[in-house]
Formats: structure tokens, sequence, C-alpha cells
């Protein structure tokens, strides 16, 4: 499924949202390329995550009919990278995409953006800086330092600050945030109260991109969305952002950076955890990579399970450790640049306070005929129990009868619709079987040869 946020990324400056001064002076500085040599060769968009940085950098691109050259973070880790990729671009002749050639001085120009450009440093980055300066300087075409933080690039070289012009970009307001999500919501045909969205644009704290990744996943699977389903993104602090964690996690290539980043965040590690297993394949390219991450992730799993077992809270800050800073020190390649995605298995979980209701009722009687926790139950016990209750017939009658499981139950553990032939098929079975029982009848075995022999009919 297409991330939202892409979809309908601004192809146009004139539809970034919010930041308008910004926006203006940034299509000046583009223009002042069309009359001659600007002042400044390179600009530094600066502002925290979500405010449109990137979308108004490709935006102005196609407005500007500049052929764009991305480099983040991982493609860039040294001077010889920087040259390779930023001087290939920056001081070379342009080929359309339709492979005619234009000259530079006849407006063929592309457009250097270096996404990511305070992370891009590290230690073993020895000549990086000097590298970029140097393009900077002698670049022929326009060149865009895109950063969160603008002291931590400006800190390691004084000549980035005197040769780029710096424009700053502010969190969007809540009411453009809202009518954002009124416009992708009439794209989509989904229909939100006005109170959810109001409820989404506040909760976003000027961070556009997150409103929206909020906006699709309450509304997957939905034509009508109300504040009742408010809960299903209800687990993020307005403090601190997932999102913004996990790129600090996998793109930084810094523990302290990646430790530090769920620091205000009102995420259990046991929840933080599903977060970074999800989304470690989208980002990192390398089988290596992914190796040396999930080791981290299982050292840290080993911990949450030992705070579990001894209620010993004082592992967490170890577990966290583990599933931070020792999954960013995992990657030695490049990132993949990838689109975040929200927790499969907690995405289920908050689809509906109805599945929530089911999940809590099923973990109810499992527990008790298993004599541990709910908390046990679904940890560890729901989904082994649905792969036994969907592939062995006997013991999905024998259960359904024992555990007097409804509808709603049978159909969440054979992942089926309520309404559907196999849920109402059980459903008839056990309905046969009870009243048989209750005639005093024992006629288990030919209610369960009965389904077992309809199962192999279809």
């Amino acid at each position: 499924m297409q991330s939202w946020v892409e979809k309908y990324r601004p192809q146009t400056l004139s539809d970034v949202a919010g930041n308008a001064a910004a926006l203006s002076e940034l299509r000046l500085w583009a223009e002042s390329w069309d009359k001659g040599k600007p002042q400044k060769n390179a600009v530094i968009l600066a502002g925290k995550a979500g405010t449109g940085k990137t979308s108004a950098a490709l935006a102005l691109a196609q407005d500007m009919h500049w052929q764009v050259i991305e480099m983040n973070a991982s493609d860039a880790r040294n001077a010889d990278a920087v040259r390779r990729i930023a001087t290939r671009g920056a001081r070379f002749e342009t080929f359309l995409s339709d492979g005619s050639y234009v000259r530079a001085s006849e407006g063929g120009r592309k457009l250097i953006v270096l996404d990511e450009a305070d992370n891009l440093f590290g230690t073993e980055d020895r000549g990086g800086i000097g590298a970029i300066v140097e393009t900077i300087e002698k670049s022929g075409h326009p060149i865009m330092l895109i950063v969160n933080d603008l002291y931590e690039l400006t800190r390691r070289s004084s000549a980035l600050k005197r040769l780029c012009k710096t424009i700053k970009f502010q969190r969007i307001h809540a009411a453009t945030v809202k009518s954002v999500l009124k416009k992708v919501c009439k794209a989509e045909g989904v229909t939100v109260s006005e109170d959810m969205l109001e409820h989404m644009a506040t909760k976003s704290q000027g961070d556009l991109r997150s409103a929206v990744n909020d906006l699709q996943l309450v509304s997957a699977g939905k034509t009508d969305v109300g504040i009742e389903d408010a809960s299903a993104i209800g687990s993020r602090d307005t403090e601190g952002n997932v999102y913004d964690a996990l790129l600090e996690i996998f793109r930084s290539g810094s523990v302290e950076k990646a430790r530090k980043s769920t620091t205000n965040l009102d995420e259990s590690p046991e929840t933080m955890i599903l977060w970074i297993d999800e989304n470690m394949p989208v980002e990192y390219r390398r089988p290596d990579d992914l190796s040396r991450g999930y080791s981290a992730l299982s050292k840290s799993d080993v911990y949450l399970g030992r705070v579990r077992r001894r209620q010993n809270y004082g592992l967490w800050s170890y577990a966290k450790d583990m599933m931070t800073g020792g999954v960013a020190a995992a990657r030695q390649g490049p990132y993949a640049g990838g689109v975040y995605r929200f927790p499969t298995w907690l995405m289920k979980m908050s689809r509906s306070s109805s599945l929530r209701k089911t999940i809590d009722s099923l973990a109810g009687k499992l527990g008790s005929c298993m004599h541990t926790s709910k908390r046990v139950i679904v940890n560890d016990v729901i989904g082994p129990f649905r792969q036994l209750f969907r592939n062995d017939s006997e013991l999905r009658l024998n259960a359904a009868i024992e555990l007097n499981l409804d509808a709603k139950e049978i159909a969440l553990l054979l992942g089926e619709e309520e309404d559907s032939h196999p849920v109402k098929h059980l459903m008839e079975a056990v309905g046969k079987l009870k009243s048989a029982e209750s005639e005093g009848s024992t006629g288990f075995e030919r209610f369960a040869g009965s389904e077992n022999q309809s199962e192999r009919d279809e």
C-alpha cells in the first residue's frame, strides 16, 4: 500500500502547505539563477521534521524544470563519495529526461539535494565537509542542504555558514494541517469527523507528515472515521514522535542520538521494539546490517522477557539501549530511505474498540483455561493458538465448545470476517453439537466428522 505522504506530495511550490515566507525566499533564490549567478550557490533548509523542507525542494525543481540529484547521509560517507556523487551533477552539463542536451548557460541545470545533511558527517567521514564546501564553491548548479538541526551542521564548518543562504521552516499551524488532511480525505473518499480532524491536527504539533501518516492509519479499511477511532493513534506523546525517533535510530549512525531519540516518547519498550522490528527491513539494505540489527533487537527482547518474568523494570534501560543504540551501530552500509509503517500487530490490535474487546475476551477465556494472565496470552499464546485453530478441525470444534467462543472470537482466530462462510459453518456445527448434547447424546465424533467431511467437500 502506497504511503499517502508520497502519494500526495506537492508537485509545485504553490501547493506546499505553510511557511509562506520561507517558500517565497526559496523561490527568489531559485529565480536568481535565471538572472545570472546568484549571490549564494547553496541554501540550507532548516527546520523540524514534517515541516515540508524536502517537499519544497522537489517541488521547486519541478517548477524550475531542474533535474534532481539526491544524496542522503548513507550515500556520502567520505570525501571521495561526495565528489563522485555531488560533483558528477554539479560540474557537468545536463541531459534532460527525453535525452536532449542542454547547456547550463542555456538554463539546463541540476539541483543537488543533500538531505539530512546534519547527519552526513561522522568520525569516518574524513574530508566529507571539505568536499562539499569545494563543490559549493565550484558548482555551476544550485545546491540544497536539508537539515533538522542547523547547529549540528554549521558547528562543523564556518565555511558552510558563509557560503550558504539559510532558510528556516517553522512548524505548520494546526489549521493548515487540518486543511491538508481534508484534501487527502476527499481524494481518498474517506469521511472523517471534524473533531477527529481537529484531534489529529493538534496532536501532530506542526508535523504534517505525521498527521498524514496518522490519517492513513485510522482510515485503513474504513470509509467513515470518528473521534472514537483516536485510540488507534493515542500511543504517541505530543512531546515526541515515533517517526522522528526511527529516523535517528536507522539513519543517524550515532549511538548517542539513537539512545536520546526515545527520551520524550510516551512509548513503552514493548511497543517501541515492534516499531523497530517492523521498519528495520525498510531501511537496512545489506543482509549483514540486518543480521547485526536483529541480533541487537533479540538481545533487547531477552531483557524485556526478564522484565515480564521478574517484574524488574530496571532492565528496561538495557532493553532500550540495545533496541536504539545497538540497532543504530549495526548499520555499516547505506540505508534505503523507505517509508515507515505502523507495526502490523499494533494496527490489528488498534483497528477498533470492538477488536480490542474481542482480543481481551478471548485472552480471558484462554487465560482461565491455561491458568495464566491475559498479558501472557496476548504476547505469547494467541499467535500459536491461531495456527492450531486454523489447521486442526477437531481442535477447532472442541475449542469453540469448551471455551464457548462467539462468532467474533472465531472470526479473529480464523482471520475471516464475522459473516464469512467458515465462521458461520463452525457456529452451525457448534450449535448442532450443543443441541445434541442437551438431548443426552454424546455425538462429538459424529459432528466433528461431519465438519471434516464438509471441509473436504468444499
